[in-house]
């Protein structure tokens, strides 16, 4: 079932469109990544991921098990609260080819992009941020960390393999929290959950989809908003550890 969600996912293009008037629009795409981002505070050492598999599944491909996926997002995310855009261009992968030959130019959207959405009562996208290149978005990584964004994950589960026909390529949905300060108040909640999907290809260690959203009018806190996802473990506080499940 979570396969299909995400397969529907890529076939419609989830996530809004880039409005270059609205807070999550990235800077100007001449501009190249700001001095932020070469700070020496990337270089601070981090603390080891701490990973919770709850479940697993033996047809999974090499590298693309429940806690290696878990701490490939966890470095993602890292990566992006320490405003290290070396470490991000290596963990993240937007193609600058076409999309698969199976694929329709004309019904979805390119097979491989990263997006984000802050959607409205009654599903209405009110902001949002897509993009299909590599430099706009590793220029938007680096200015959403200047505006002080930080991400925490919470959960990640995989959907299985053989995303676009490749054994090696792995559906993911994660579940996590978004804070910043240019967000629209109550977005996401007390704790401002956002969740998604996405792929990762487990022989290059790459993610190389991702669409993500934050819903207006959530009430609950990051606990009851990920329980959808993973199961639980005993005594788990979101913050405590990263949950994986298949």
């Amino acid at each position: 079932m979570l396969l299909l969600v995400l397969l529907a996912c890529i076939s419609l293009g989830c996530g809004g469109g880039r409005d270059a008037s609205s807070p999550e629009s990235a800077p100007d795409a001449r501009s190249g990544p700001s001095a932020a981002g070469q700070r020496a505070e990337r270089q601070e050492p981090q603390p080891a991921t701490k990973v919770i598999v709850t479940s697993d599944d033996a047809a999974l491909p090499d590298g693309c098990h429940p806690r290696e996926a878990a701490l490939l997002v966890s470095d993602f995310i890292n990566a992006f609260n320490r405003g290290d855009g070396e470490a991000l261009g290596r963990v993240f992968f937007i193609s600058e080819g076409p999309s698969p030959p199976d694929f329709s130019d004309t019904s979805v959207y390119p097979w491989s992009w990263y997006s984000v959405s802050q959607v409205g009562d009654g599903g209405k996208i009110e902001d949002g941020f897509t993009t299909y290149d590599q430099g706009e978005l590793l220029r938007y990584f680096a200015w959403r960390h200047e505006r002080g964004e930080r991400l925490r994950l919470l959960k990640v589960g995989l959907t299985g393999p053989g995303m676009l026909g490749e054994r090696g390529n792995v559906g993911i949905v994660y579940v996590l929290t978004r804070t910043a300060g240019d967000l629209k108040a109550g977005m996401g909640g007390p704790d401002g959950v956002a969740f998604g999907r996405g792929a990762i290809n487990c022989a290059t260690r790459r993610i190389f989809a991702w669409s993500m959203e934050m819903l207006a009018g959530e009430t609950r806190g990051s606990r009851a908003a990920s329980e959808w996802l993973c199961s639980n473990p005993p005594g788990w506080r979101p913050g405590d550890a990263v949950v994986a499940c298949a």
